[in-house]
Formats: C-alpha cells, structure tokens, sequence
C-alpha cells in the first residue's frame, strides 16, 4: 500500500532536481499543468514517481489528470491506484 505522505515526498524530490523554482510547500493546492508542460517532463516525473513508490502507472491515464488535477488530487489518485481500486 502507498502511503500518501511519501507520494508528496516522491513529487517533491522531483521538483528540487528538476524544477528548483518551483515551491515545494504549497504543492498540494498547485496545478499540475503549471508546472509540467512537456511531455518529455511529464515521461521523467511518472518514471520517477515507479521508482521512488514502486508502481507501475499509466502515463497516458496521469497525462489526461495532469490537465485538471492539482498534485494533492493526483497523490490521492495513486494511492488508489498503489492500493488496487483503481
């Protein structure tokens, strides 16, 4: 089972590496599209994401969230996806 609290982890390790501008802080309540717009960041944020949490995740159905959902919704989305219910 994934914990929601090391899926924020997760997402904000990545942004110190990759996108070090971006404040880790308030990241729950922020867009996922304003931050990741190329598809080449949205490929290296998901294979990050398998690796850290060890889930295998659907980059086109991430993609499609990405557009809409804030990154606290999409922690929540993959620990449903982490326990099976999705």
């Amino acid at each position: 089972m994934i914990d929601r609290k090391a899926v924020l982890e997760a997402m904000k390790e990545f942004f110190a590496e990759n996108f070090p501008n971006v404040p880790r802080d308030g990241i729950e309540t922020m867009k996922a599209s304003e931050v990741i717009q190329q598809s080449l960041d949205l490929v290296e944020f998901v294979l990050h994401l398998e690796e850290k949490l060890g889930l295998e995740i659907n980059i086109n159905t991430l993609g499609e969230r990405l557009v809409t959902k804030t990154f606290g919704e999409l922690a929540d989305d993959l620990v449903a996806i982490g326990s099976g219910s999705q």
